[in-house]
């Protein structure tokens, strides 16, 4: 692999002066990193989005045009049309590009296109992905060390989610949800765990996403390695029974695990824990995280590092401590005193989050609890796609049933068709029928929100602002409003 690799040949046999690459659904997390990625590459890029962010401000300033509608008319001098797997194949651009005989691909193959040209490790699971690799990226960054990488958010240390450099290594976020990460060839796979989740996209079976993965890890070479938790239990079944051809590396609380975790204990913002590799001591570290889950992250982190032979334990220790995090990944806001209309709230603790799975919300919540145990928490949450909240209703109401007050959203649909007869009062009423009493409010417009804040909020509460739609645009409206 060559070292200076030269970024002018990303894609072989084309002119990028004149090779304009669309993206349709370009604010979302995944594909706004590529977009970024190919323009600073030298391609011409435009995108479109109904729902405009700050990613699409990012792109916008950076002389990327952005349209905040779908047109047939935004494609009409494109060479390429890429698209999410959150765009349904009925989007007027799509059938405009077909029409018009324009190449349209998924994101997955324009990264597994990028990939040809590098040594590429790739980061899986239900649940994780972009913390790891944040870990990964920002040690090796704040040592001087370069590597390429494409995240699914944004890296505070570098506030991006995409970094270039010379490096023969790219270090991506791999997306399962819809299937086309089989058509991906990585060098290294890092697995952090498989949760029952899109399984909309998988004919409804558990089964054939599990069956996913596997074939997902057949496609590593010999000459590269697995890095699995085998904590998960699906995890460890599929290390069991499957004969790979490459090297397996474990982590875990695990006692079998080549990487283990003992000595676990958080206090405030920060988790405590020792490390032995092969059941033989090695350091002691502090991660500017919370919670267990940041933990095996940070370790699948170190597994890869410690492999790849270019981070010594010291230098780990180091970063650990002083990680400046991820936007919306357990991320704490700040400690604050509010002034909201003439009431007065002393000692208010905001934390942002992006998990929409019940597993996610569950580490989320017991991480912040454990930390601050004599604290009331407030969540307001926004559930994350019909099929989603559906197929994992139960598990919403036992895991939503334990936070003091709940202030509920409508459902994000993620351009999802609507659910006839379903919404987020199906979480309310099952929360009613099974726990009974519970503190809880269904918000139906999100502008009154701040409304019933007051009403709720006390000194030294804890809010929550958890989901994956537009909870962050309410957080900053919040900011704007009542905390700056």
């Amino acid at each position: 692999m060559n070292n200076n690799f030269d970024f002018n040949n990303i894609f072989l046999n084309i002119d990028k002066n004149n090779f304009t690459i669309h993206f349709i659904g370009i604010g979302g997390c995944g594909m706004s990193g590529i977009a970024e990625f190919l323009f600073l590459s030298g391609y011409k890029i435009t995108g479109s989005d109904i729902k405009l962010n700050y990613k699409t401000k990012y792109l916008s300033s950076l002389g990327i045009k952005i349209y905040n509608y779908h047109s047939k008319k935004n494609i009409l001098n494109v060479n390429l049309v890429v698209y999410s797997s959150a765009i349904n194949l009925d989007n007027p651009e799509i059938l405009s590009a077909y029409f018009y005989n324009i190449p349209v691909v998924k994101r997955i193959e324009i990264l597994n296109e990028l990939a040809k040209f590098f040594f590429s490790i790739t980061v899986v699971g239900s649940h994780g992905k972009s913390t790891t690799l944040s870990l990964i990226f920002d040690t090796l960054f704040s040592h001087n060390l370069k590597i390429n990488c494409i995240n699914g958010a944004i890296i505070k240390s570098i506030n991006s989610s995409i970094y270039m450099s010379n490096s023969k290594y790219l270090l991506l976020e791999i997306d399962e949800s819809d299937g086309f990460f089989l058509n991906f060839s990585p060098s290294i796979v890092i697995l952090t765990n498989i949760d029952r989740d899109h399984i909309n996209n998988y004919n409804n079976s558990f089964d054939n996403l599990i069956n996913s993965f596997v074939a997902y890890l057949n496609r590593v070479p010999f000459y590269g390695y697995i890095i699995a938790c085998i904590d998960n239990l699906i995890v460890r079944k599929i290390l069991e029974n499957n004969l790979f051809q490459c090297k397996i590396i474990s982590y875990g609380f695990s006692d079998d695990a080549n990487y283990k975790i003992i000595n676990f204990t958080q206090d405030k913002y920060k988790s405590f824990f020792s490390l032995l590799l092969n059941n033989k001591h090695k350091l002691n570290l502090v991660l500017n995280m919370l919670g267990k889950h940041n933990v095996l992250n940070s370790v699948a982190a170190i597994s890869l590092l410690n492999n790849l032979k270019k981070i010594n334990f010291p230098i780990l220790k180091e970063n650990f401590l002083n990680f400046k995090g991820i936007n919306r990944r357990s991320e704490y806001i700040g400690n604050f005193n509010i002034n909201i209309k003439n009431y007065y709230f002393h000692d208010i603790l905001i934390f942002n989050d992006y998990g929409h799975h019940p597993t996610e919300i569950k580490c989320n919540l017991n991480s912040i609890r454990n930390s601050y145990a004599n604290r009331r928490i407030i969540m307001i949450f926004q559930p994350h796609r019909y099929t989603r909240t559906f197929n994992l209703l139960n598990e919403f109401i036992t895991t939503l049933s334990k936070v003091n007050i709940l202030l509920l959203l409508n459902i994000y649909s993620a351009n999802e068709k609507k659910m006839l007869n379903f919404s987020s009062c199906n979480i309310i009423s099952g929360i009613y029928d099974i726990f009974g009493l519970v503190n809880f409010l269904y918000i139906k417009n999100k502008k009154n929100i701040f409304f019933y804040l007051i009403n709720i909020l006390k000194d030294n509460d804890i809010i929550i602002f958890q989901g994956a739609g537009d909870t962050d645009i309410i957080l900053s409206n919040f900011y704007l409003k009542y905390l700056k």
